[in-house]
């Protein structure tokens, strides 16, 4: 549990106080038809900034790009005037975990009925914060998935992986010294009850997690590779999963038309994914040299994060075996970042964010300060909008967002837009103080903040 102090703290150190007392519209209140005028573009690829444009939304994707005075639209579009002012695409974090609101070990005893509520604010806060799309690495999101998608909940998209698939004393394995086995006892705790991880050991109870998670609606997979920082009992040095269960969950997932991704820290666990063919390193902290090479080589993402080696070390609900694993995860930190700049892979723009909302937004606010000591700021926007939307499409036909291309700014691109006082391409650390600096969203056409009076 956190203290006050610890969340005092955390929102000190990110700089910002959130109210949100914006004006909001609902689907209902939007036109069909939303006409942008007199906005500069940041296209989600190109590092010069079209000026003086103007977009045209029709339903949910953007109808037409024009410059100047021309392609203003007859009567019957909501107009609104940007002043000058940059849109960029919708922002995409490509690790989430909306369903994990509060600290694991609070939460590990709460119902449904509590998880839900909090689940659906999450969403509506992360959409708050200009990202329109989340790839959540593990937990039972599929309801709300579908509410957010059938309008009654505002919130990102969602590319949910569902159940954490853990072995045995992995990373994902949650429960606490007293609760049963599932394979050995007829009892499971609540959490994987509820859908948060699944124990899964051998190649069969791999393939038969995997197709579950699949059935229920999970655009990609994903295992725990590795040992982790917030588990209690695996050491960060282990290595999690056996070639052999690895490849046959990749297997299961090409079967499927989609891939693989992975909680990997450690060398050897990052190279042995790339061995089974995974394509997704989430966080990837203790690279080597060679992992690097045959990462790039496979067009594998890097998926990592830098605000967290900023609060964690602070963070006082992880005891003292904890602490010292976040220790050595932070020490390698430096070595990835020179690997990457000496070999460029392709990363993407990643918060691994969760727990309760002070964290949660602290996290937020800290990742786009911490990556800025490694990128700039044009970097950091390819990674959070066309970069991060090249691996949502490995998902293939499990995409369930296919109508529009996600991450950027063009014709036929889903309306996904964030219009921000201000220049990112010069200053990233606007992002951070999303109230005062994000004047409006607009997710699938809908527009769901707007501050600006035309």
């Amino acid at each position: 549990m956190l203290n006050p102090d610890f969340l005092s703290r955390l929102l000190r150190m990110a700089g910002i106080v959130l109210l949100f007392s914006c004006q909001y519209l609902s689907a209902a209140e939007t036109p069909a038809r939303v006409y942008i005028k007199n906005v500069d573009i940041f296209d989600g690829r190109n590092e010069t900034l079209k000026k003086n444009h103007n977009i045209l939304v029709e339903g949910n994707v953007i109808k037409s790009i024009s410059a100047g005075d021309a392609g203003a639209p007859d009567s019957g579009a909501a107009v609104i005037d940007g002043g000058g002012r940059v849109v960029l695409p919708g922002l995409i974090d490509t690790h989430g975990h909306l369903s994990i609101v509060e600290t694991m070990d609070k939460m590990k005893d709460w119902s449904w009925e509590r998880i839900g509520v909090l689940m659906g604010k999450r969403a509506e806060t992360t959409l708050m914060w200009g990202f329109t799309t989340v790839r959540d690495l593990g937990g039972p999101v599929m309801g709300l998935k579908q509410n957010i998608d059938d309008g009654l909940v505002p919130g990102p998209r969602i590319f949910p992986s569902l159940a954490f698939i853990t072995q045995t004393g992995g990373h994902g394995d949650f429960r606490a010294w007293t609760d049963p086995h599932p394979r050995w006892f007829d009892e499971t705790a609540n959490w994987e009850r509820l859908g948060y991880y699944r124990l899964a050991d051998g190649v069969p109870d791999v393939l038969a997690s995997v197709r579950e998670n699949l059935s229920r609606g999970a655009t990609q997979i994903k295992i725990m590779g590795s040992g982790g920082v917030g588990s209690e009992y695996d050491p960060i040095d282990s290595v999690q999963y056996t070639l052999e269960e690895q490849q046959a969950a990749v297997r299961a997932a090409a079967d499927w038309g989609t891939y693989v991704g992975a909680h990997l820290h450690n060398g050897p666990a990052i190279k042995r994914a790339l061995q089974a063919g995974l394509k997704s390193i989430d966080h990837g902290f203790g690279i080597d040299e060679e992992g690097m090479k045959m990462l790039v080589s496979q067009g594998a993402f890097l998926n990592t994060h830098f605000a967290w080696n900023h609060l964690v070390l602070e963070a006082d609900f992880l005891n003292e075996f904890q602490l010292a694993k976040a220790r050595e995860v932070v020490s390698w930190s430096d070595n990835m970042v020179r690997l990457a700049k000496k070999y460029n892979p392709k990363i993407t723009y990643c918060v691994d964010a969760f727990g309760p909302d002070e964290l949660f937004n602290s996290l937020y606010a800290t990742e786009f300060r911490a990556r800025s000591e490694h990128f700039s700021p044009l970097e950091i926007l390819r990674q959070a909008t066309s970069g991060a939307a090249e691996l949502l499409e490995q998902s293939g036909k499990r995409n369930p967002y296919r109508q529009g291309k996600l991450g950027v700014i063009e014709e036929g691109a889903y309306a996904d837009l964030v219009l921000v006082d201000g220049n990112p391409l010069t200053d990233i650390t606007l992002f951070t103080e999303p109230d005062k600096n994000l004047r409006v969203i607009i997710k699938d056409g809908i527009v769901h903040k707007n501050t600006l009076t035309n």
